[in-house]
């Protein structure tokens, strides 16, 4: 998947989105295109896909168990999202400019993020308290905006500063106007 989705990109920036067929990406990669559809569902996921989103599922598991959700939200975005992505810097930095670029992609990024919203908002009821009850997707859909601003921060400056930084930064900004714990 890694490997495709590199040489997908390289054919899109080269190409334009429009003009790249998914045959041609699996004849460069010298696989099948339905396999690559088997792996990605469709052609703007391959651009889309983030190989450490386990990492960060992980992660965010992890600190779930022992903060508050907020707090271990910040906490494992910060870690492992941000040290995962200054790791493969060059790479991922061009992936999130392509996306923040080119608009059917970036539009198939906001329909992800929704749906990843949905299922952060499941995963974060059970965790909070009687009273916080039924806010999971207001707490979901806050922390997943100050992610997106963020990535968007951090495409825009063409990675200044490291991603976990301004990460933290958007969290504490979050925080501080709204004084979420």
């Amino acid at each position: 998947m890694r490997e495709t989705q590199r040489a997908a990109l390289a054919m899109f920036e080269a190409r334009g989105f429009d003009d790249v067929t998914v045959a041609e990406i699996a004849a460069d990669v010298g696989i099948a295109a339905s396999t690559i559809y088997r792996h990605f569902e469709t052609k703007e996921a391959i651009v889309l896909w983030d190989e450490h989103d386990d990492g960060i599922d992980e992660g965010l598991a992890r600190e779930l168990g022992h903060q508050p959700p907020f707090a271990a939200m910040r906490a494992a975005f910060v870690a492992d999202l941000g040290a995962r992505y200054d790791e493969d810097l060059d790479f991922q930095l061009r992936r999130v400019r392509y996306i923040y670029e080119t608009e059917q992609l970036h539009a198939a990024s906001v329909e992800t993020e929704y749906r990843q919203t949905l299922d952060l908002a499941d995963a974060l009821e059970p965790l909070l308290s009687e009273r916080d009850r039924g806010n999971g997707p207001l707490l979901a859909g806050a922390a997943m905006l100050a992610l997106d601003v963020a990535f968007d921060r951090w495409q825009a400056s063409r990675a200044a500063r490291p991603l976990g930084e301004i990460i933290g930064e958007a969290f504490d900004t979050l925080e501080r106007l709204g004084s979420i714990r």
